[in-house]
């Protein structure tokens, strides 16, 4: 599937965090000349929720009203940019009519807000950005807090990092990374991290080197993923790093000012929570600038 970033869905629940986000993502949209739908669900668990014994019509409405305000709000905002926006209102839960408005849509990419670190830092974990990270069929670009709140001067996008450990996931992430650097004209920066946890495993049960041998893997991954690159007419630099992965790529996007990370995750595999303890999630809640995850086959029906 070729991704094209055409349209990108922008969901609010109208905290500072979520339109924070949101206006980070417009900056996303502007850059890539796309289009943007603002969605806004009124939240019918609030309404239903059990044990409430007031006028659930009532609330209902009042719920639309002020979803229909914050989609409207944040959609007259991009119009004020020049972009092309529309605002959409759905009632349900969250996380399942925003992925369901993606569908009907037929939108490229989703932009979301997330909670961050907080608490045992696992506030992203059962919020609605997990429940659609792990559920959605195309690319998610995931904005903490810190990388929402980037001064003017700080929006561009002319640096992409692509992690890579050259495995089905991390391909999965390769053809959204080229066209995202092609429609941005940025330069793309391939990075692979050899585990410092593995080779100290492997160095004690070994009389060999294995930081080296798992160096000259990297490096061949890298050299494999700069060749596609180039051959799309990409600018490309590669680095190999050593350390824990998730804290190596984020330190490599702070050191080298890079705009966005885009990287592969391990899919819904077993009771949905692969993306929870991997690198991706990792990444997704600490990176200083957006995360844009892709699964494998991304758009494809399972």
């Amino acid at each position: 599937m070729t991704l094209e970033f055409e349209t990108l869905l922008i969901p609010t629940d109208g905290s500072e965090r979520a339109e924070d986000a949101a206006r980070r993502g417009f900056d996303l949209v502007a850059a890539l000349e796309a289009d943007v739908a603002v969605c806004s669900v009124a939240d019918s668990s609030i309404a239903t929720g059990t044990g409430y014994s007031g006028d659930s019509e009532s609330i209902r409405t009042r719920l639309r009203g002020r979803a229909t305000d914050r989609a409207t709000r944040l959609r007259d905002e991009a119009d004020d940019r020049g972009l092309e926006a529309e605002a959409v209102v759905r009632e349900g839960i969250p996380a399942t009519e925003i992925l369901d408005v993606a569908d009907e849509l037929g939108v490229d990419g989703i932009v979301i807000g997330t909670s961050g670190r907080g608490g045992v830092a696992r506030a992203l974990i059962g919020s609605v950005a997990d429940r659609v990270l792990r559920r959605a069929d195309v690319p998610v670009v995931t904005i903490t807090a810190d990388a929402a709140t980037h001064s003017p001067a700080e929006t561009g996008f002319e640096d992409i990092l692509l992690p890579t450990d050259g495995s089905d996931a991390a391909t999965a992430a390769h053809d959204a990374a080229f066209t995202l650097a092609s429609r941005l004209e940025a330069t793309l920066h391939a990075l692979a991290v050899v585990d410092s946890r593995v080779t100290a495993t492997l160095e004690a049960i070994t009389d060999e080197d294995p930081e080296r041998a798992l160096r000259d893997r990297a490096d061949a991954t890298l050299e494999s993923v700069a060749s596609d690159a180039r051959g799309r007419g990409l600018e490309v630099l590669t680095a190999t790093e050593t350390g824990r992965p998730a804290s190596a790529i984020c330190e490599y996007a702070s050191d080298e000012a890079v705009d966005l990370i885009v990287m592969g995750t391990a899919g819904r595999g077993g009771v949905e929570r692969a993306l929870v303890g991997s690198v991706a999630d990792r990444v997704v809640r600490t990176a200083p600038v957006p995360v844009v995850t892709v699964r494998p086959a991304a758009g494809a029906s399972e």
